[in-house]
């Protein structure tokens, strides 16, 4: 049985996750931890130290849950500096055979990441899109195909090299090995959209506290990919500078508001005045006005993000290839009139997107502020390998329908040409 972890290094909190995997099932949560950021920005680190102070504690209490120790960990990036663009890579196939073998998928989509890129930026994810065959396009799965010529269109991420390095040498710092960078916007992907979704086409919005990371699927890949720098805790602060009140009690008036608007939907009333005597705040308000709260503070707040996020789906027309609409998820799915802002401004389904409920402890992780988290465990889960024993190639085809003297034969000429002197 083997055992992933992932890191979830955001604005607002850093969380770890460590999970048992075994063949056929889903990630078995076994250590859980979410601190609340200190030293990051906009997911960048800019403390290294108050950084690495945090994520420590954010292991050690996961370590004590899960009774393991971490030493590798895959780490989901987000933030600014997140770019994307096409590419499009072209091998010749084996000329013995013709027929496509998974080496020669690999060697289509690496020569594809032969592209012009600046020194501060590195690759994370190459993604493809589509494999042509001898000019015959749109296939999925080109293996066992027969062909002369294989082409590739994919989709690159790449972040920045400094802002991994410093990553890295918070993770170095405690004895943590990077197995790999993951975008949220592909994890969160993953631990929320339906293959109808991805295959019809759609749009995913990882809301954090400083910004959104967007992902854009169709034809079940993966076309579009951005941030914009604005996130759930631009509504936070306005809240907290328009009534008086701490970011702490914004926190928890923007919560109650979120429900109160599902509560508003059912009921179909108009108020004046919302009563917020509940929740005791530490400011003893005890009712604000509607109008005032929702059209002067939250709305023009969230229409700012709507807008950054509008300007990207515009982008190569790509409004008109997600039919099956928005998937909002994140800390900042929770964020009031959120959705209704954005089917108002797009025209488009929008749903919260709650993640797959994995095994074991992972109740608290069933929501969608740790979708990058569930979708990063899925994902890493789906990639590793398992170790390959060392072995000789040749060995398997030397026996093919020989006789056991013929069989010791062969394999002591075999040998014999590694022992010096023999030839």
């Amino acid at each position: 049985m083997d055992t992933i972890t992932v890191i979830d290094i955001g604005s607002e909190k850093v969380a770890v996750a460590t999970a048992t995997v075994e063949e056929g099932a889903d990630p078995h949560v076994i250590g859980f931890s979410a601190e609340k950021s200190k030293g990051i920005k906009k997911s960048h680190i800019i403390d290294i130290n108050e950084a690495t102070k945090t994520l420590e504690k954010a292991i050690n209490n996961t370590e004590r849950m899960a009774g393991n120790r971490i030493n590798r960990a895959t780490i989901i990036v987000g933030g600014p500096n997140i770019m994307s663009l096409n590419s499009h890579g072209v091998v010749a196939v084996n000329y013995q055979t013709n027929d496509i073998q998974q080496e020669d998928i690999e060697r289509v989509v690496d020569s594809a990441k032969a592209v012009s890129l600046a020194a501060n930026r590195e690759i994370i994810h190459i993604l493809p899109q589509e494999f042509t065959v001898d000019g015959q396009g749109e296939i999925k799965n080109p293996v066992g195909m027969n062909g002369v010529r294989l082409e590739v269109e994919t989709h690159i991420i790449t972040a920045s090299a400094i802002a991994l390095n410093n990553i890295r040498k918070v993770c170095g710092l405690l004895g943590i090995d990077i197995e790999g960078f993951i975008f949220s916007g592909i994890a969160s992907a993953q631990a929320n959209l339906s293959e109808t979704e991805r295959e019809l086409g759609c749009a995913m919005l990882d809301i954090g506290g400083g910004t959104t990371d967007i992902c854009i699927f169709s034809d079940s890949s993966v076309i579009h990919t951005s941030v914009v720098p604005v996130g759930s805790r631009n509504v936070t602060n306005d809240i907290s500078a328009g009534l008086r009140i701490s970011i702490e009690s914004s926190e928890k008036l923007k919560r109650f508001l979120f429900e109160y608007e599902k509560k508003q939907r059912e009921k179909e009333e108009n108020e004046d005045e919302i009563n917020i005597a509940s929740l005791r705040l530490n400011e003893r308000i005890t009712t604000v006005n509607k109008k005032e709260l929702i059209q002067g503070i939250i709305y023009p707040r969230i229409d700012e993000l709507v807008e950054l996020v509008e300007k990207e789906l515009k982008h190569s027309d790509i409004l008109a290839k997600i039919p099956s609409g928005i998937i909002v998820s994140g800390g900042g799915a929770g964020t009031p009139y959120l959705v209704e802002r954005l089917k108002h401004s797009f025209a488009l389904p929008v749903r919260i997107g709650v993640p797959h409920l994995l095994g074991g402890i992972a109740d608290e992780l069933h929501t969608p502020e740790y979708s990058a988290l569930v979708g990063a465990l899925l994902y890493t889960k789906e990639i590793k390998k398992p170790q390959q024993s060392f072995a000789f190639p040749e060995l398997p085809n030397m026996f093919g329908k020989m006789e056991v003297k013929e069989n010791i034969n062969k394999l002591f000429d075999f040998f014999k040409n590694f022992i010096p002197g023999s030839k």
